[in-house]
Formats: C-alpha cells, structure tokens, sequence
C-alpha cells in the first residue's frame, strides 16, 4: 500500500497512535528505573505526557477521518492534513523524548543556538499539528455525507474547530511568556499529581488541557445525545456542549492570568 491509495493516511495515522502507545509504555518502564530529574520531577515526566496526548489526539484524527465520506476519504487534502499531522507528532516526540533522555528541558530552552532554533520548530510543529485538526472538523462540518449523527457531526465540527482556536490562543501565550506560571514558580510540593499543575499560583496548563481535549471531549457528549434524544434536540445538545466547554475553559484562563491556580 501506498500512501495515495484510499484510505492509506488513514491506516499509516492508526499505525502512528499505536505506536506512539509502544513508546509511551516503553518510557514509563525506563522511568522506573531512571531517578533523574529537572526541576523536582522525574525526566520523563513530560515526554510521557507528551507521548499519550499525541496518541489520543491521532487516534482522533484516524476516527473522524475514516467517517468521511468517500470522496471526502480519498481525496488529497484529507492525506495532505493526516500525513502533516503525523509528521509534526513524530518530531515533537522525538525532540522532547531526546531531551528527557540528556535530562534536558525542551520547552523554554533557547539557552543555544541550537536549542533555540528547535524551540521554534517545536513550536511550528505544534501548531501544525493543532491547525490539522481544525482543518478536519471543518471537513466534517461541510462534507454532507459524513456517517455521523446529526449530534456527533456537529459536536466534532466545534469540538475540533473551537478546541484548536483556544489551544492556539493558550499555547501562543503561554510560548510568548517563556513559562507556564503567572506568578512565582511552585515548589514540587506544591503541584498536582500526575498532571503538575501549580496549587499556589496561575497556571495555564490546566486551559491549554481543558482547550486541547475539547476535541475528544465534546464529540463524545455529542455521541451519546444522537443515542439519548432525536435529531434537532441532539444538535443543540451539541451546540450546547461544545458552547459550556469553552466558557468553562476560557473562565480557567482568565483565572490563570489573574495567578489564581487551579480550584484555587
């Protein structure tokens, strides 16, 4: 099979989130083993977190991509999106994986040349990567033949569109500061399990979280109201999901700036 086959992208973005699963398993096991940390956190912190949300966002991508229609399916402009989005995953894991490993950061580095040049392609990367799933939901939202529901089509148009505008405008920010933090960096006492956040100042990775996973989260509320009520009622449940998950999300925004941490 090559790539300009029907259906190939589909197959090689599949491919791509299940083995971005492997090297996520792979990392946590050497995580284990290796003490090393930046920052009053284990190396492989990030690259972990950085691995499962690129298999998560992928494997979106895969499944809106395969309820197109067929014309939709096989056309160039859905290959051209998912062979973009593929390539940009691979190089952001990959870099920020290889910096774990030289026990490194990799986001806010420009301490070289040479790291601040990546700096900038990761950021590239990341909007290429976040502007792909934008691109998809408004495929979703003009292909007519899509095999979705009138509330699961509609929840994954906004979700994918509005998920990828507030990741865009968090992440720009965020890149624009050099931190995460408005306000004096926590001590790792002071921060969230699992995910790090900051329980004494703004932080604005918990909007980046909210903004990102907009595109998973509204198209399943979207799934379950084609299953739970008739068409128009589930539209505007849709509507009325993805509208409540991006006022919740810019309220943690502006929480963040104004340096109030997370349910602060």
């Amino acid at each position: 099979m090559t790539w300009r086959e029907p259906g190939a992208a589909i197959t090689l973005c599949w491919f791509a989130a299940g083995s971005f699963l492997v090297i996520f398993a792979l990392t946590a096991g050497v995580e284990r083993l290796d003490p090393r940390q930046i920052g009053g956190v284990s190396v492989w912190a990030k690259p972990l977190k950085f691995q499962i949300a690129t298999v998560v966002h992928l494997a979106t991508m895969a499944w809106v991509a395969s309820r197109l229609g067929e014309e939709v399916r096989e056309g160039w402009l859905l290959h051209a999106v998912l062979l973009l989005a593929i390539a940009s995953a691979s190089f952001e894991v990959a870099y920020i994986t290889l910096q774990g490993a030289l026990q490194q950061r990799s986001h806010f580095n420009v301490a070289t040349p040479f790291h601040a040049a990546m700096y900038s392609l990761m950021a590239l990367g990341a909007v290429v990567l976040t502007v792909s799933a934008g691109v998809l939901g408004v495929m979703v939202a003009l292909d007519g033949q899509a095999r979705m529901g009138p509330g699961l089509r509609h929840a994954v148009a906004l979700g994918l569109v509005g998920g990828t505008l507030l990741t865009l405008v968090i992440a720009l920010d965020m890149g624009g500061r050099m931190t995460h933090h408005v306000g004096t960096p926590p001590t790792p006492e002071s921060r969230w399990p699992v995910f790090g956040w900051s329980r004494d100042v703004g932080d604005l990775r918990p909007p980046h979280f909210f903004a990102t996973h907009m595109m998973q989260a509204v198209p399943v509320l979207g799934w379950v109201a084609d299953r739970a009520l008739p068409p128009l009622a589930a539209t505007a449940a849709a509507w009325v999901a993805a509208a409540t998950w991006a006022a919740l999300t810019w309220w943690l925004y502006r929480e963040a700036l104004a340096g109030r941490p997370f349910l602060g």
